[in-house]
């Protein structure tokens, strides 16, 4: 009677009654697949662990297809239900390149629908219709429909009438599959030659030609550009079929084709050929050259591959055995070809049926099955072998391995024999498993001793024949059953079961050791020690039952032992004995056992911790170790041992989970090998190494860094207290725009208040004073003088005169609230912008805030707020956040109006400054532009050329030129297009081809600069001047004269024309019509047309008034950076009075301007730079009017009007030239000079408001040695004072960007109070600019000084300044918004990785060596704004309370600052993620570093036991360990173990061992603390007889042995001698051994003091034994265990504890067993006869040598035992 299924139900496809349930109508032609949940699931999830398991996946999955519904369920329950639009033909999972998730693959006739777990769909269209596919490692098997015809002609469907396809990628066209034939491949067309099966999971195929009606094996392979008959295969990459095997003869087509494994674990390819009754298999070749051949068959009609005998790993294929229905009904499970039992259905599924004949096996998934009944009835069932208990699965797995496959199939056979039923999971325990595994063991053993008085030896095959199983086994085919290699009787062979049990003993004795290394298998590993040493027993193997008694002498047996030395004497693999060994520098030379080296094998635990030690202490090279394991390395660098070790952890997946499962002694020289790593790891380590090392700063950092980088998983459970506000790849989340509270206007500001903003400017009101005065959505104050003889009338004039004061102002703010609010909002994408209003009204204060609106008939309101507007949208825009992918056409669409808007203008333009505006489709741009509204355009143009700045893309440039009317050709028809347009188009031009020198731009541009004056107005001629030149500059941005194909055009010498004057020359007016447009003829006459018509008449004279500015600074961006002092010559200010009346002042101001940027390294902010800008005229003339205060005469012919101008306007130049250089540097010398100059200029003012005459201009020397004064006439008119304030002010807020500097905020906050009519709308946004510069972008962003930079500040810090908002003559106000181009994102804030929370943190930073200054290295507390990358060297996080970090970068002058989202970002996006030490506390919460106090203060908690402290209360301990850590684990420590309830010697020591690791930032070794001290205390407890036994007695000689490895002391310290009982070799070797650099982790006082008690304790028990205690000898137990080979007797508590502590004595003092001594006597014997007269110390040097590893006190011990023995 063979063993009965598991049945779990009668089985019916869950999608059919899924179906029925929604009402969908019954199909005929349903089907359906199950298959292993893992094959659903993405490659890498969670952590892969080589443990043991039983069946994996206790369940399947189910995909039911009807017609065109495929439902995806698991647990009867519904996952996805997928509805197509055509019928499904077959539906599989395959994994493919293009995803990392397995793909559900859907196929129609003429398309495949792709499908992955997390959502992602995609389409691949066919060529021709498709009948049916095939899953494979890496793609698609497709077939062509028989007779189907192309529905197009495409290359991959030009295949010579090839039938089947691959599919690599779901983005690509399936190809034509080839084959190889005589070393050439060539597309697979023969129609007969079907594809009948392929795997998913190995690189093979089947075929079954019908013609030849022969099976063939494919193996699919890649190729890399293979020939096929001349031509090359498209892809690199293309799958071919190589053929392996090829049946002979003639065969049916197999009705089952699957997979198994054979004895040796190789891959079968198994053929079920129903009509044949037959089965064979063709065992496949893992040879470079594939080769197959017919392994074995048996009968059969029918066979499925499932997991039954044979336990399996989690990682690697399973291990798959058969089970088969042979012609007669009967179902066996077979391994290989062997069967080992038979399966019936069970009586209570044959009394409901019935019927008892199985008909067919299918739709097998791991250890379940379908079985179909000749009912028609198919029922589930289980077939699995493997017991629950986790003991008996690893000596399962082990057996699997280690024993010879004939040996493994026989202790299997005997366990399903032995009680059938009991190692069934459904109804068996984990003590049944067991003891059923066991019980076969001891029977053998049993049979052994019977045996072995029979003198006579049986060969292993007569020994299995003789067998009860052999002789009561019940099998139809008898000769099969047991293929064994019989073996020819000998003489000196042992019997079966010795031989047998031999090789158990072997492999569960490394079974043994592997769980020794396990804590958690402590409890399961005396039972093994038990079975083992009746095996070692039964087969004389005493020196493996003497290894186990000394392990658990108090449940291990001890017999008595021959004298006869064992096979294995002195070769019994001790793990402990091993490490211990290679910390004392003892390295193993021989190599370990193969199944202690094997890969992925049932012993991967010790192969992993054995190979760590061997990496740690050097012993191998890193390809392999001398012990012949091999360890897997993670990527990074390696300087030594311990770092080694850290990589071989983490390329080995092993964890701080795994490393705390070590005893805790064995763990400490792994844990030293990582804390040594903690304080400065590599920096191109994975972000597991990281996460291994305690440091999830760097982990979180380096993860960032990486794109695509998979989520950190090691010591997941150690980061569950992590609660970080924001995932490791973004930075800060940004405020998302949130409505108004109801009654409150929106200012666009409310979202400015960020944990990162409140932290920047620490609790100070700033942020709020900014966006008061910021603020243009509320009713202005307007406060009047309440004289009482003012009349109704005459207030009501004087409120709306100060009230249109205020209303320029207020039309000036956008500019400060776009800066202040840069790129700090996610927009809500399912609602529009909102846009802040402008409010013109006022309040008034003394009538209780009463409103007053502005009087529409004193002006006209539209048009002076209509331009504000404009800014006031770019404001609104500018708050988005740039790099946002969610931000899309759709949705700038949406926020689209109605009627065009200046406000939506102004928010165009701004999307394009962040990029945004790119995404719009050109049809989308032409309907803005069709809109024929000019802001709306202006916006366009400035936004689409910013979008797509330097690209030169040819579409954006013919839409640039066409609002260009004068490079329009004759035929053209004419627009009407504004001068505002045209210098938007001008401007954007230049935008568009920055950098590119491109020569018909720069001949374009170069022309436009001396453009006559039209037939329309001429007001704005300067602005479009100032356009050319600024986009001429923008062209050849710093190309200078290294631009190629430009020498030519002679650039410099024109431009000089431009701004000194002159007639034109012939060769310029040729030049200026032939060179500079294809339309030579005609457009020469049509400018000279424009010449004549116009209205202003200027014939070939230069208008300097218009072309200087624009000339100047071409000039100057051109060859900025260059240091060109020939072209620097050109710009020189006037020296002579002469030379000076040809200058306008202002244009002065213009060329110091260029002269400094192009000196630029010249440049310096120091007062004496600025007086060397003054020339010698001016510097004597001021001097004079210095004199004439005093009343020295002055010079009558002097023109000081004009001297005075040029000097101020000198100084405003030099402190714009400085702001311009120190961009963003917020350099200390900088700001406090150009703060001296801000101020200089308001007394200046101040004077001449007051009418006092000007005494001071110039020479403000800091050592006050000179000043400056002015004429004492009034020749400084206010408006140029108000210019070079502005230009002041704007320096200093350049200079310090991003920094809210207090200084130069109250500095501007008393600038916007004034009000005066003599103020202009200029002033006020200048001042505006100002603020919102100083806290640009809230404080995160700061101003770049690269020369795109430079160039778009100097185009929006253009010193002329609009007189009204409508003002555009000079510049067009729309430039002063190109600052954004500028700035950068170089703040950096630091997130403490354990709480979320943004942190201070010191930062010390080093700046390359320049040509200004050399190395220098200083300090700031983040968050806080970093230097440029050109000048950043290293970024360091210091101080004593964050780990460090290191961060260095390479010299570059050229690279940007990285962007948001940047692959390689050290700087993640500006957030620097930092680890807090245990016992420290943030600067937030102890600012004056009072950490000391509170660390002595526990310690004299913790130490000062007299002490009258309350702080022994639960509550006060918690208090002050969560001060210190936010570490779960030590605060549950605390409150379990440091409770009053503990008081006591335990108590103290908790509380000592808790102080110990939270100040020295030490928490993992709590626990070898705390195992180290239980397990001495508890042995010294049982000796004293002061507590009973207690379970941790039960593993006393494994602690004392965990104690000797871990904790062995100075070995090699000349404080004490080399006493192996007292030194332990962890510390010994901490310091001294160059792979365990530093002090040692424990400390060294610790484990003196445990060896000590320890010592004390065997010392104790010794002398119980002896009354003479001063001539203390060796315990009678060591003579009779070195005699008789005998242990203490057992019978009784009393003889327990004498022999657990002469166990303990055995492996403390480190006595070699029995047998060892023997041999050693016997050499003695030999060497010197007459050694029993000789002094025993003469005996210890020849002891010591045949005892090698032996401590020389029990040498001494063993020497007074010899005579005895």
């Amino acid at each position: 009677m063979g063993r009965a299924f598991c049945v779990l139900s009668e089985f019916e496809p869950f999608g059919r009654r899924a179906e029925a349930a929604v009402g969908a109508a019954a199909g005929s032609n349903d089907s359906y697949f199950l298959f292993d949940p893992g094959v659903a699931r993405a490659h890498g999830d969670g952590v892969e662990q080589a443990v043991v398991s039983g069946c994996g996946n206790h369940y399947e999955e189910e995909i039911f297809i009807r017609d065109n519904v495929v439902v995806w369920s698991a647990g009867h329950h519904v996952r996805k239900r997928f509805s197509a639009s055509s019928t499904v033909l077959k539906a599989c999972w395959c994994s493919m390149e293009s995803t990392p998730e397995p793909l559900l693959c859907i196929l129609h006739s003429n398309s495949l629908s792709t499908y992955t777990p997390s959502g992602e769909f995609n389409s691949v269209p066919f060529s021709s219709a498709m009948s049916s596919m095939w899953p494979m490692p890496s793609g698609l098997l497709l077939q062509r429909a028989a007779e189907a015809v192309p529905y197009s002609v495409s290359p991959a469907a030009e295949t010579s009438g090839s039938v089947y396809f691959t599919l690599q990628h779901n983005l690509e066209e399936p190809e034509a599959l080839c084959v190889e034939v005589s070393g050439r491949i060539q597309s697979l067309v023969d129609s007969d030659e079907q594809i009948i099966w392929t795997s998913g999971r190995l690189p093979y195929a089947v075929s079954y030609h019908s013609g030849r009606k022969q099976h063939t094996v494919w193996e699919v392979k890649s190729t890399n550009s293979r020939l096929e008959q001349g031509r090359t295969l498209e892809r690199s990459n293309s799958m071919y079929l190589l053929q392996c095997w090829r049946e002979q003869g003639s065969n049916p087509q197999a009705a089952q084709v699957f997979i198994a494994t054979d004895d040796d674990r190789e891959p079968l390819v198994c053929f079920v050929i129903k009509d044949a009754k037959r089965l064979f298999a063709i065992k496949l070749s893992r040879a470079p050259e594939p080769a197959a051949d017919v392994a074995w068959s048996i009968s059969a009609v029918s066979a499925v591959p499932i997991v039954a005998s044979q336990p399996t790993l989690r990682r690697g294929l399973p291990r798959l055995d058969m089970l088969v229905l042979a012609p007669d009904g009967n179902v066996f499970l077979y391994t290989g070809r062997y069967p080992l039992c038979t399966y019936v259905l069970p009586a209570s599924v044959l009394q409901q049926t019935g019927q008892h004949r199985v008909e067919k096996l299918l739709d097998s998934v791991n250890t379940r099955a379908n079985v179909l009944t000749s009912s028609g009835k198919i029922y589930r069932c289980i077939v699995e072998l493997i017991p629950s208990s986790g003991i008996t699965r690893s000596c399962l797995l082990a057996l699997s391995e280690g024993l010879r496959p004939s040996f493994y199939r026989f202790v299997l056979g005997s366990l399903m024999e032995f009680k059938p039923g009991q190692l069934n999971k459904t109804d068996s325990s984990f003590d049944k498993d067991w003891s059923a595994f066991s019980g076969i063991m001891m029977q053998w053993t049993g049979e052994r001793r019977s045996d072995s008085y029979k003198h006579r030896s049986l060969s292993s095959w007569e020994f299995l024949l003789q067998s009860n199983r052999h002789r009561n086994g019940s099998h139809p085919y008898p000769s099969r059953r047991y293929e064994l290699c019989p073996t020819h009787n000998s003489k000196n062979e042992r019997s079966g079961y010795s031989s047998m049990l031999l090789e158990v003993l072997e492999t569960l004795h490394l079974v043994y050791e592997d769980f020794k290394l396990d804590v958690l298998r402590w409890g399961e590993m005396w039972k093994l020690g038990v079975l083992l040493n009746s095996i070692a027993v039964a087969v004389e193997e005493y020196d493996y039952a003497d290894h186990y008694v000394r392990d658990f002498p108090t449940v291990v047996t001890s017999r008595v032992m021959s004298n006869v030395s064992s096979r294995s004497s002195g070769l019994i693999i001790n793990h402990f004995t091993w490490i211990e060994n290679l910390l004392r520098k003892k390295h193993a030379t021989s190599r370990l056992p193969a199944l202690l080296t094997k890969e992925d094998g049932s012993l991967d635990w010790s192969r992993k911790v054995l190979g760590f030690f061997e990496v740690l202490l050097g012993s191998g090279n890193r390809d392999k170790l001398l012990s012949g394991i091999c360890i897997k390395f993670a990527p990074g660098t390696a300087t030594n041992a311990e770092q080694m070790t850290v990589l071989a952890m983490v390329g080995e997946r092993f964890g701080l989970s795994h490393l705390d499962r070590l005893p805790c002694g064995l763990s400490l020289p792994l844990r030293h090998a990582l804390n040594s790593c903690r304080e400065s790891p590599p920096a191109d380590w994975p972000p597991d190494a990281y996460i291994l090392l305690g440091r999830e700063d760097l982990a979180y950092m380096s993860a960032s860094r990486k794109s695509g980088a998979k989520d950190v998983t090691m010591a997941a459970q150690y980061m569950l207290h992590l609660r970080p506000t924001l995932p490791f790849t973004e930075r800060e989340p940004i405020p998302s725009e949130t409505p108004p509270m109801e009654g409150q206007a929106s200012d666009g500001m409310e979202h400015i208040f960020t944990p990162s903003a409140t932290l920047r400017f620490g609790s100070d009101l700033r942020l709020n004073e900014v966006r008061r005065v910021l603020c243009s959505s509320k009713p202005v104050a307007v406060r009047t003088a309440n004289a009482p003889d003012v009349s109704d009338p005459d207030l009501v004039a004087q409120q709306q005169a100060q009230l249109w004061q205020l209303a320029q102002r207020t039309t000036a703010l956008p500019f400060g609230r776009g800066a202040f609010t840069l790129s700090t909002l996610r927009p809500l994408l399912t609602e529009a912008l909102p846009i802040p209003k402008l409010v013109l009204a006022g309040r008034l204060p003394s009538q209780h805030d009463a409103t007053v609106n502005l009087d529409v008939n004193a002006g006209n309101v539209s048009e002076f707020t209509s331009w504000p507007e404009f800014h006031n949208g770019v404001a609104a825009g500018l708050r988005l956040a740039p790099g946002q992918a969610k931000i899309t056409r759709t949705w700038i669409v949406y926020n689209k109006p109605d009627e065009p808007s200046y406000e939506h203008a102004g928010f165009l333009m701004s999307l394009g400054l962040h990029k945004h505006l790119a995404v719009l489709a050109a049809t989308d741009v032409f309907r803005y532009l069709a809109q024929e509204h000019d802001p709306t355009t202006v916006g366009i143009l400035l936004g689409m050329a910013a979008a797509h700045r330097g690209t030169m893309d040819p579409a954006m440039s013919k839409m640039l030129y066409l609002h260009i009317p004068a490079r329009h050709p004759p035929s053209f028809p004419e627009l009407e297009l504004s001068s505002l347009l045209q210098s938007a188009a001008l401007m954007a031009v230049g935008l568009l081809y920055q950098g590119s020198a491109h020569r018909l731009t720069t001949e374009i541009l170069l022309a436009e600069i001396g453009r006559k004056p039209g037939s329309d107005s001429s007001l704005d001629r300067e602005g479009y001047a100032l356009a050319a030149g600024v986009a001429l500059g923008l062209v050849t941005l710093g190309r200078g004269k290294d631009a190629w194909g430009l020498a030519d055009l002679q650039i410099e010498d024109r431009l000089r024309h431009y701004m000194c004057g002159g007639s034109e020359t012939s060769d310029e007016y040729r030049r200026r019509f032939d060179g500079a447009s294809g339309f030579s003829s005609v457009s020469k006459s049509f400018d000279d047309q424009n010449q004549t018509g116009g209205q202003v008449m200027e014939g070939s004279i230069v208008n300097l008034d218009v072309t200087a500015p624009g000339a100047t600074l071409a000039l100057a961006l051109m060859f900025m950076k260059t240091n060109d002092h020939v072209v620097a010559a050109r710009l020189a200010i006037p020296d002579t009075h002469f030379a000076l009346e040809y200058v306008r002042p202002d244009f002065i101001l213009l060329r110091l301007i260029a002269r400094s940027l192009i000196l630029w390294d010249s440049v310096q902010a120091t007062e004496e730079w600025i007086q060397s800008q003054v020339p010698d005229i001016i510097r004597q003339a001021v001097v004079q009017a210095k004199g004439s205060d005093a009343g020295a005469d002055v010079t009558p012919d002097l023109d000081m009007e004009a001297l005075t101008q040029a000097h101020v306007n000198i100084l405003a130049g030099a402190c714009l030239s400085i702001g311009l250089r120190y961009a963003g540097t917020a350099n200390a010398e900088a700001q406090t000079l150009l703060q001296h100059y801000a101020l200089y200029f308001m007394k200046e003012v101040t004077l001449t408001i007051h009418g006092y005459l000007i005494s001071r201009a110039c020479c403000w020397q800091k050592s006050q040695a000179a000043s400056g004064t002015s004429p004492n006439d009034r020749r400084v008119d206010r408006g140029t004072l108000e210019t070079c304030l502005d230009v002041a002010v704007l320096s200093l807020s350049v200079v310090m960007a991003g920094t809210g500097h207090l200084e130069t905020l109250r500095l501007l906050r008393y600038l916007r109070q004034r009000n005066d009519t003599d103020i202009v709308y200029g002033n006020h946004m200048a001042v505006s600019l100002a603020i919102g510069f100083l806290f640009l972008g809230g404080g995160s962003l700061t101003f770049s000084t690269s020369n795109g930079a430079v160039a778009a500040l100097l185009i929006s810090l253009y010193p002329r300044f609009p007189t009204s908002p409508n003002d555009h003559r000079c510049h067009l106000q729309a430039f002063r918004h190109l600052y954004v181009l500028a700035t950068e994102a170089r703040c950096v804030q630091t997130m403490d990785v354990d709480t979320g929370l943004l942190v201070y943190a010191p930062l010390e930073m080093t700046l390359h060596e320049t040509s200004l200054h050399c190395e220098t290295t200083f300090s700031r507390v983040s968050p806080c704004i970093l230097p440029e990358r050109s000048a950043l060297k290293r970024v360091r996080v210091c101080g004593p309370r964050y780990w460090s970090q290191d961060m260095q970068f390479l010299l570059s002058e050229t690279k940007p600052w990285w962007e948001h989202g940047e692959t390689g970002d050290p700087f993640n996006g500006g957030v620097l993620y930092v680890k807090r030490k245990v016992g420290a506390r943030s600067y937030a919460d102890d600012p004056i570093g009072s950490r000391s106090l509170l660390s002595r203060a526990l310690q004299r908690v913790l130490v000062d036991e007299n002490a009258d402290f309350t702080i022994r209360d639960q509550s006060k301990v918690d208090e002050l360990v969560g001060a210190f850590s936010s570490d779960p684990s030590l605060l549950a420590f605390a409150h379990l173990f440091c409770s009053s309830s503990f008081r006591g010697e335990f108590q103290d020591f908790c509380l000592l061992a808790l102080f110990e690791c939270v100040s020295m930032d030490k928490p993992a070794l709590l626990q070898t603390y705390i195992g180290l001290y239980t397990s001495v205390e508890a042995l010294i407890n049982r000796v004293t007889g002061r507590g009973n036994c207690s379970e941790s007695l039960f593993y006393a000689c494994l602690a004392v042995q965990n104690l000797k490895v871990g904790a062995v002391l100075v070995s090699r310290s000349k404080s004490r001698p080399l006493l192996f009982q007292v030194s332990l070799a962890y510390c010994g070797a901490a310091g001294h051994d160059p792979a365990l650099q530093g002090p040692s982790l424990i400390q060294r006082t610790f484990l003196v003091s445990l060896a000590k008690r320890m010592d004390d304790i065997l010392t104790h028990w010794k002398c119980r034994r002896f009354e003479d205690r001063e001539q203390l000898g060796p315990p009678p137990e060591l003579i009779s265990y070195l005699s008789s080979h005998t242990w203490p007797r057992e019978s009784g508590s009393s003889e327990d504890i004498q022999r657990l502590m002469f166990a303990c004595y055995v492996s403390w003092e480190g006595v070699p067993q029995p047998a060892l001594v023997t041999k050693a006597l016997l050499e003695i014997q030999q060497s010197i006869p007459d050694w029993s007269k000789q002094d025993r110390n003469s005996l210890l040097p020849m002891l010591a040598s045949l005892l090698p590893g032996t401590p020389p006190r029990t040498l001494l011990q063993i020497t007074y035992c010899l005579p005895l023995l």
